[in-house]
């Protein structure tokens, strides 16, 4: 990797506020006293929607720059439960819609623009991916040329995936069952009133369940069966609160909360996605990775046998995590 001076300056992109890095290199393939136009990654951190800030990640995002040569814009989004969904969802939109309106007077080309996020912001960074891509008020935009989604946190419909299973009980991991249904639950509601509920898939219906919107979805049978050789039983389907689920579905299947919801996902940008073993988000990401691939998305799944959510941070000086850093930089020079 190349050593070089990233520089900083804090902006407010369309009342959001972000973090740009930049760096003391030239333009690849840009001639002496030229200004080529650059690649740009809109960044979303992770925290469960409710935690963490461009402070917090500012080592992660200068390293990102620095070392996958790449101008950065971090977003600064509303956090919950004082914000509840969508104003995630709603800034990350609006500092990236506003940027690719932009791109120009950064030197950026607004066609290599890539969307990225961690976790929860695995979640932002797919949904906004499918917001400029569905919604017709931003066909006129330039498509967003990737999305990054590092083990992201893509529905709350199942908690009982085979990596939920598997993993949901930890209580020494950086993330667990508890964790994310207590993240899901703030974010959809502002409160955890129906954490324990939810934690348990008593939050659906039996209909819900069996739907076809669920079964095309969520299917586990879209979870190779490798990853469900130890300590996975298909959950129940008989299970359910209709009530609860009458009160929440608007929610829990609108894509922008849960893009894993989204039925049709033909003609997304193509899709990096980040997987690790010992995850309760890693069948979220399995799972959206082979529907992208059936709806004819180039997708580049990386998957970690000995991976573990935070791995990708920087935090950790693992044999794993430089091999998922020198997987993520070889990729990033070919596709952005």
């Amino acid at each position: 990797m190349l050593s070089v001076n990233v520089t900083t300056a804090d902006a407010v992109f369309d009342g959001v506020r972000v973090r740009i890095f930049d760096d003391d290199r030239p333009s690849v393939g840009a001639t002496p006293g030229e200004t080529k136009l650059r690649p740009a990654v809109i960044f979303f951190h992770g925290g469960g929607f409710m935690m963490m800030n461009l402070d917090a990640y500012h080592g992660h995002t200068a390293h990102i720059a620095r070392n996958f040569q790449v101008m950065l814009i971090s977003v600064e989004y509303r956090l919950a439960p004082k914000h509840r969904f969508p104003a995630a969802i709603d800034d990350c939109t609006a500092a990236t819609v506003w940027f690719l309106e932009h791109a120009h007077d950064f030197n950026v080309d607004p066609t290599r623009v890539a969307v990225m996020g961690d976790s929860a912001g695995g979640n932002l960074a797919a949904a906004v991916a499918q917001r400029l891509t569905f919604d017709p008020k931003y066909k006129s935009l330039p498509k967003v040329k990737l999305q990054i989604l590092i083990y992201p946190m893509l529905q709350a419909f199942d908690f009982q995936t085979p990596s939920y299973q598997q993993n949901g009980d930890y209580t020494s991991v950086i993330m667990n069952r508890k964790y994310t249904v207590m993240a899901a639950d703030n974010y959809m509601n502002g409160n955890s009133s129906l954490d324990s509920k939810m934690s348990k898939n008593l939050h659906t219906s039996a209909d819900a369940k069996t739907s076809p919107l669920a079964q095309k979805c969520l299917s586990h049978d879209l979870i190779p069966d490798e990853f469900k050789q130890t300590g996975y039983e298909a959950p129940s389907t008989n299970l359910g609160d209709e009530s609860i689920y009458n009160e929440i579905k608007e929610v829990l299947l609108d894509p922008d909360f849960a893009p894993l919801m989204r039925e049709d996902l033909r003609g997304l940008p193509e899709a990096y996605i980040l997987t690790a073993e010992y995850d309760v988000l890693r069948d979220d990401g399995i799972m959206y990775a082979k529907r992208l691939e059936m709806a004819g998305v180039p997708v580049a799944w990386k998957h970690y046998r000995r991976g573990f959510h935070g791995m990708f941070g920087a935090l950790f000086d693992s044999p794993t995590e430089k091999l998922g850093q020198i997987d993520f930089a070889e990729y990033l020079k070919e596709h952005l």
